[in-house]
């Protein structure tokens, strides 16, 4: 470098050095820290599928039981009249 000089001297060099491997060492435990946390949500990601999936078949299960109980209200009727009227003509 001749007469330029250097830009910074080994002492300065040295610091920045172990600065920047402190900044790396922060960083390491801050990406850690986020895959914890990323892992914790991509759990409960999982959870809340599985509650949702569960929700689903017991309002399924409940609109099932629901729909038989109209059709039985809303056809029992004529069954029993369907019934009634074949007696009516068996015994007559």
């Amino acid at each position: 470098m001749g007469e330029r000089g250097q830009w910074y001297t080994n002492k300065e060099l040295f610091e920045q050095l172990n600065q920047v491997q402190v900044d790396f060492s922060e960083l390491r435990l801050e990406m850690r820290e986020t895959r914890k946390m990323i892992n914790k949500y991509n759990g409960l990601r999982e959870k809340l599928g599985f509650v949702e999936e569960k929700i689903n078949k017991i309002e399924a299960k409940r609109e099932g039981k629901q729909l038989l109980g109209q059709t039985i209200r809303e056809w029992g009727g004529w069954l029993f009249a369907l019934i009634t009227l074949i007696i009516l003509i068996y015994r007559g």
